[in-house]
């Protein structure tokens, strides 16, 4: 592995995404919204993959250190970052904070109380926006 510079290639790219991602936000005058990412984060995304080498992957994949560069970028240009807790992002309808109703593992799902049909990566977008806003009123930002 070392002879393929994997882990220089990696670092390159996670600090290319991060400026991209900082500099759209610094022009556009935008605020960066994260998740709140937990210590093994990754256990909780292979558990449920069976094909080995995706596996080996996601595994792979950095996901903390991409946030932790996003966070130092953000630092360097005063853009401001909220962090959000994702969690049941994707249970309720963001219109009528209903419960949504997936069935057999799809993921697409139908709204309890108005029945729009929703995305689950939608619903979680939209919820974790809202999140964003909530937690903006309350707290101070980190810059």
């Amino acid at each position: 592995m070392s002879k393929l510079k994997e882990r220089k290639k990696k670092h390159d790219i996670r600090w290319k995404i991060a400026n991209i991602i900082i500099r759209v936000a610094y022009e556009k005058r935008y605020v960066i919204v994260l998740e709140k990412l937990g210590k093994r984060i990754v256990n909780s995304m292979i558990k449920r993959i069976r094909d080995k080498q995706l596996r080996h992957r996601i595994f792979q994949a950095s996901f903390r250190g991409i946030q932790r560069a996003v966070e130092g970028k953000a630092k360097e240009y005063d853009v401001p970052i909220i962090c959000v807790n994702p969690k049941n992002t994707s249970k309720l309808c963001p219109i009528h904070n209903a419960p949504i109703t997936y069935s057999n593992g799809s993921r697409i799902g139908r709204c309890s109380k108005g029945s729009e049909i929703w995305h689950r990566n939608v619903v979680a977008c939209w919820n974790l926006f809202f999140k964003a806003l909530r937690a903006w009123s309350m707290a101070p930002i980190t810059p």
